[in-house]
């Protein structure tokens, strides 16, 4: 490279560097998964529960909130994203839904290591916005569970279920979404909290 070109290079690069500096790096906004509180109360039993670390499918398992855009295609925004991974916010709010809806005497959180009666396993299977054009926007989850019986020698599941909601939006954007988020939540909990006690 001559001096002339290595000084212009240099230059352009200089140039660059003091545009990029003057201005505010762009950030995330950051949301957090809130259901209702319960609208139910159920008869507690002597049993504990313990919530099991929730797993999330890996289209949906990073913090950027993913959008469904068209027939085939979703995009992650970067820069509207849950504040932890949803798997983290999601098994802190079952466990803490649960422990006030009834009906286990006590439920744990995720990563608890108290002695429980049963263990409750979930796998978050579809977690996104449905904005596509010409569709009203809606918040989409669903969550497979199961209820594991550990009071005996061998493990046993006691229930299978697998429940999911589609909440309609008033607006398409991030803030409406992870409202219906938290309202998807609360209504899958208390579909599935009378189930648990039939199970046990």
């Amino acid at each position: 490279m001559t001096p002339r070109r290595f000084t212009v290079s240099a230059s352009a690069a200089v140039l660059l560097t003091a545009c990029a500096i003057g201005k505010p790096v762009p950030q995330a906004n950051t949301y957090a998964i809130e259901p209702p509180p319960p609208a139910i109360s159920l008869p507690r039993v002597a049993e504990t529960l313990g919530m099991g670390r929730v797993r999330v499918a890996p289209a949906f398992a990073g913090r950027p909130l993913v959008l469904r855009v068209d027939a085939v295609r979703y995009d992650s925004d970067f820069y509207h994203a849950f504040i932890a991974p949803p798997a983290d916010l999601l098994g802190t709010q079952m466990a803490d839904w649960l422990d006030r809806s009834g009906p286990f005497r006590s439920v744990t959180q995720p990563d608890t290591k108290t002695p429980v009666n049963f263990a409750l396993e979930a796998t978050v299977t579809e977690l996104y916005g449905d904005f596509r054009p010409n569709v009203t926007p809606a918040a989409v989850m669903t969550v497979q569970f199961s209820l594991v019986d550990l009071r005996g020698v061998s493990l046993k599941v006691r229930l299978e279920r697998s429940i999911g909601r589609r909440i309609s939006l008033r607006e398409a954007t991030p803030e409406a979404l992870v409202l219906g988020y938290g309202i998807a939540l609360a209504e899958i909990l208390e579909e599935l909290a009378p189930q648990l006690t039939q199970a046990q």
